[in-house]
């Protein structure tokens, strides 16, 4: 009764119609594509280097979609993980099909590296190395977004899983309120760029109890996910955070967890909620449902690996995820 309740709630607010989608105009942006190239650090295992570029409406794995009969809907901009667009697929469609206008992208393809496989990024490529691809390809979309006049761009949204979780975080910390209403970090890493340390819109963490993804720990969580500071860089246009302290040049000092950030921000005034959902692992919305397990990746670490999440986890993460966007409208 309460997700019956929350669907036609998005109905009225959105002006919910067909499942369609209306086809947008478009200008291209060739330009802005970047000239990124893999740098090996050692056998299996890679940063980027190159020339980043921004963001580019008419690469081919971007969709840009508007519900059929709806005039001026909400935008849900979802940013991929370490293993790329189809990350996102299964959520954007979600959000679709609640009448959001939705924007996903493919960050590598966008910054000049296609044709690699989603476990080839997410286990042979570094954490810092992803989220400044994913990072730079996201905040030039947002910028791109509240441009357009065939959405609301006073009520966008913005969705994250995994290193994109962290690429979004990191936006709460930079984004224009009188634009973006609020964020949703689903698995959210520390590693890479770091986290904000302040935050300008309200910041949804979402964890699956199940979820032991990227953490050595056999009986660790992803909530608790830690490592040593050198796995950080400082990337300039990210806003200031944990980064500037613990990065390449501090080693032997700990990163921050996700749960001791969203307590310091909430100390320095910012709104920061934290869920956790049972039958869910990482990426509620991972094609192929739960699968629970380890892998290891191309640095030789045997790792968390669990995955997806049941029917009913899903469903119950979906409309967690609407009863925060209707209480930040």
């Amino acid at each position: 009764m309460i997700f019956a309740y929350r669907i036609l709630l998005m109905a009225a607010v959105w002006g919910w119609a067909s499942g369609l989608a209306a086809q947008p105009s478009v200008t291209c942006l060739p330009q802005e594509r970047g000239a990124m190239e893999l740098v090996p650090i050692r056998a299996n295992f890679h940063t980027v280097g190159g020339r980043m570029g921004g963001f580019d409406p008419c690469e081919s794995k971007v969709q840009f979609r508007l519900p059929e009969g709806s005039a001026n809907p909400a935008l849900m901009i979802s940013v991929h993980g370490g293993g790329g667009i189809r990350d996102v697929l299964g959520s954007d469609e979600a959000f679709f099909q609640q009448g959001f206008a939705t924007l996903v992208f493919d960050a590598y393809a966008m910054q000049g590296i296609p044709g690699r496989d989603s476990l080839f990024w997410a286990r042979s490529v570094t954490n810092e190395a992803r989220q400044r691809m994913i990072y730079t390809t996201a905040l030039a979309a947002y910028r791109w977004a509240i441009q357009r006049r065939d959405i609301d761009n006073s009520r966008i949204y913005l969705f994250g899983v995994s290193n994109g979780a962290a690429v979004v975080a990191n936006l709460a910390g930079l984004v224009d309120p009188a634009h973006v209403k609020g964020v949703i970090s689903e698995g959210v890493t520390p590693i890479g760029l770091g986290l904000p340390d302040e935050i300008r819109v309200p910041v949804m963490l979402a964890f699956g109890k199940l979820d032991d993804f990227g953490n050595a720990d056999p009986k660790g969580s992803r909530w608790t996910l830690s490592d040593d500071c050198r796995l950080n860089i400082e990337f300039p246009s990210v806003p200031a955070g944990s980064s500037r302290y613990c990065n390449q040049s501090t080693p032997g000092r700990r990163i921050p967890n996700a749960l001791e950030w969203a307590e310091a921000v909430k100390q320095r005034g910012g709104t920061v909620e934290v869920a956790y959902f049972e039958g869910m692992a990482h990426s509620a919305f991972f094609l192929g449902g739960l699968r629970l397990g380890t892998a290891t990746w191309g640095n030789g670490q045997t790792l968390g690996a669990s995955v997806g999440a049941t029917d009913a986890a899903r469903k119950q993460f979906l409309e967690a995820m609407l009863d925060f966007i209707a209480r930040n409208p």
